[in-house]
């Protein structure tokens, strides 16, 4: 594979990275929002069993915010790896290779 057909690739898989970890944002921005305004709700209404699962899960919805790389990354490699023209390179590529430093 040519230098130039390797960066190519790279910068499509690069891009490809960044539009899912968009998207994965985007879903759980609009998560976090529901939860923040049915919250309020549910706890006025005595369902205490999903308000405790809610604030629970809240927790988990923010980590996944702060983690989108490796997130968005495993996501990626998921999407691209089993085309052909990716898989050679999707075999070795790490998170740190498609980092812009």
């Amino acid at each position: 594979m040519a230098d130039q057909e390797r960066a190519e690739i790279i910068k499509r898989i690069k891009k490809t990275q960044e539009n899912i970890g968009i998207a994965i944002a985007l879903i759980v921005i609009f998560i976090l929002l529901f939860y923040f305004f049915t919250y309020p709700r549910l706890v006025t209404e005595g369902m205490i069993g999903l308000s405790w699962v809610e604030a629970i899960t809240w927790v988990m919805w923010v980590v996944v915010l702060f983690r989108i790389g490796p997130i968005s990354f495993f996501f990626t490699r998921l999407w691209l790896g089993r085309r052909p023209a990716y898989r050679e390179l999707m075999s070795t590529l790490t998170r740190a290779d498609l980092s812009d430093s």
